[in-house]
């Protein structure tokens, strides 16, 4: 429709949330007129299904036009979103704050509201407003862009061309968590919604995390005809079988596994006998990282923030218990030891991180392996052991929240429980000193010397040994570590292609920020071989390609490697005439691609007549363009 202000979607997700208000006012109207209970809960359930399958189809399969991307940037303050997170300080034409992306004391986190752009000098993260709601809050691209047309009250309109076969896929998911919340309640289901109702399972909680169920024997053929089978295999949730495709979780409790925006992007199939293995998740996919992904991070963001601190658990069913008791802060890897990337999103919304492990040997053993992982990331965890035997969901039966609360409050160090078990392990003093080595590599890579001096008083006395030896022991293990690591990166260097010319980041750094057309003739003559910076090489050669295409370029400026590298230039306040300086960039690359060739061709010629000549003309070439500019820079 033409010229109609409110998207004709939009307008049926209204009438269906009013549907589902209204059968969920009047729920008695079920039992007074006789009306079929699982009918009923069958029609509820399609249309919360639907009016969920409009809004992800709209935010994640439709294209947003580049003219929309402007106006979002255009109409973001990034100070303002910013300094919602990062307090931010005056600093002549630009702001500064401790940056949140590495641990710091001195702020080296500066944000240009002229400018648009974030910069940090200490880790080299940076970027446009795009970047940072990505980094920052753990979005994909699209996500970022609705949240940030939201802030700023821009309607988001779509591209109609679209992969059919990404609205496939989400139409998909949602078909299949519809099925298996039917398939639960009906007569196929009974012995998986016994198991789930045994364990004290409320049919709330089941709905609010949308646990389903598949029985053993689901025919396909409803999903083939409707779907091509590139999109059920890429789905990662139907496999090739003997007989045709079949669809992989079947006889297991349906989990849907959401990412940070509520958007489903795998499923894991709990098993509801001594099938083995206990859990089975979707394979991993575009969307689907198992090293990003912690399971309940889409309801648990806003409880961490204000709770402060995160509980890391083991299991799913952990989780949804852990949940329902009011513990909104709690969420689990993908079957999976944490990884750097988890500890990463955890800590933009907390600093505390308590892991909670069962008190076997097992559980001891988990939380050691994790120690290595937290402290390479400069994070220093708790941990909780729950009595042996007991899982959250025991304990909390018997023990009720104020029990629980009380064992979070037992809470240890991890890196000082690391050290309990080495010397209890230790039959001798000899073993305890191999133990304390172990620990002592992990204490010289600890940043802060605030809390390396507050381990090694902590270490000294839990050992038995002199503090000063102990920490002459660390300065000397540190020092021969450096120079090993400087004698390794000194090798590795000798391969790297040359040296580093300023003047290929600052063209580069103009082209993305003059208007396309004299970008593009900025272009003309230079090749990607002419930067002796690999890594500027292949920026340049996607910008081109955007350029070429007529893209948008601020798609390009919000991927986090092309803010990182360009974003120090962006902000100088040295760049105010960019075409000046796209102009002087570009000769002295000319420049410097014609000395690079020459000095090539000198060194691999073996005639010294034809050695002499080249380094006239290489001489003569240095003097017409040193009028022009230096190609030294």
């Amino acid at each position: 429709m033409k010229g109609f202000a409110v998207p004709i979607s939009s307008i049926v997700r209204l009438f269906i949330s009013s549907i589902v208000k209204i059968y969920l006012i009047f729920p008695p109207l079920s039992i007074k007129y006789s009306v079929e209970l699982n009918r009923l809960n069958e029609m509820r359930l399609l249309l919360q299904s639907l009016f969920l399958s409009l809004k992800i189809a709209e935010v994640y399969c439709l294209r947003i036009p580049d003219t929309k991307i402007d106006e979002i940037l255009e109409q973001t303050d990034i100070y303002q979103l910013i300094d919602e997170v990062v307090p931010l300080k005056k600093a002549g034409n630009s702001y500064k704050g401790l940056c949140p992306f590495h641990t710091e004391k001195t702020p080296s986190f500066n944000v240009h509201p002229d400018k648009g752009y974030f910069h940090c000098f200490g880790c080299g993260e940076g970027g446009n407003s795009i970047s940072f709601a990505m980094k920052y809050h753990n979005l994909s691209f699209p996500d970022a862009i609705i949240m940030l047309a939201e802030r700023c009250g821009v309607t988001i309109e779509y591209d109609q061309n679209v992969s059919q076969d990404a609205k496939d896929i989400v139409a998909l998911h949602e078909e299949l968590i519809l099925d298996s919340r039917k398939y639960l309640y009906s007569r196929e289901g009974k012995k998986a919604l016994d198991y789930l109702y045994e364990r004290d399972f409320s049919d709330s909680l089941l709905e609010e995390f949308q646990v389903g169920y598949f029985p053993p024997r689901v025919d396909p053929d409803k999903y083939v005809r409707k779907y091509d089978k590139s999109v059920l295999l890429n789905s990662g949730l139907f496999k090739e079988g003997q007989y045709g495709l079949r669809l992989m979780f079947y006889d297991r409790v349906m989990i849907p596994v959401k990412g940070v925006t509520g958007k489903t992007i795998a499923f894991s199939g709990r098993t509801i006998t001594d099938q083995q293995p206990k859990y089975i998740n979707s394979p991993e996919t575009e969307v689907f990282k198992k090293r990003r992904v912690l399971f309940n991070m889409d309801k648990a963001k806003g409880a961490l923030r204000k709770m402060e601190y995160a509980l890391v658990v083991e299991g799913y069913f952990d989780v949804m218990r852990l949940h329902e008791n009011g513990y909104s802060n709690c969420v689990a890897s993908m079957g999976t030891a944490l990884t750097k990337e988890h500890i990463e999103i955890l800590r933009r919304y907390t600093g505390d991180i308590y892991m909670l492990f069962d008190g076997d040997q097992a559980g001891y053993n988990s939380a050691l392996k994790s120690l290595a992982t937290f402290v390479e990331s400069d994070t220093y965890p708790s941990v909780v052991f729950l009595p042996d035997g007991e899982d959250p969901d025991s304990f909390l039966s018997k023990h009720g929240k104020d029990g629980f609360d009380d064992l979070i409050g037992s809470k240890k160090d991890l890196f000082l429980f690391a050290a309990e078990v080495v010397i209890k392990k230790s039959k001798d003093f000899n073993a305890k000193l191999r133990g304390l080595d172990r620990i002592k590599e992990l204490l010289m890579i600890i940043k802060s010397p605030y809390r390396k001096d507050y381990y090694a008083q902590k270490l000294a006395v839990m050992f038995q040994i002199d503090e000063n030896t102990l920490r002459k022991d660390i300065d000397i293990s540190a020092a021969k570590t450096r120079l090993r690591r400087t004698g390794e990166s000194l090798e590795q260097n000798r391969d790297r292609r040359g040296v580093t010319y300023f003047c290929e980041r600052d063209f580069l750094a103009a082209l993305v920020q003059l208007p396309e057309d004299v970008s593009l003739m900025m272009t003309e003559k230079i090749l990607p071989e002419f930067f002796n910076d690999k890594k500027m090489s292949d920026i340049y050669k996607k910008v081109l390609d955007v350029l070429q295409n007529g893209d948008n370029i601020n798609v390009l400026l919000s991927t986090p490697d092309i803010a990182k590298e360009l974003s120090p230039v962006i902000i100088s306040d040295l760049n105010s005439d960019l075409y000046r300086m796209a102009s002087a960039s570009r000769e002295k690359i000319l420049a410097n691609s014609v000395k690079d060739t020459m000095n090539r061709k000198i060194k691999d010629s073996a005639d010294m007549d034809e050695k002499r000549r080249l380094l006239i003309e290489k001489f003569n070439a240095k003097k017409q363009t040193q009028v022009k500019t230096d190609p030294e820079d």
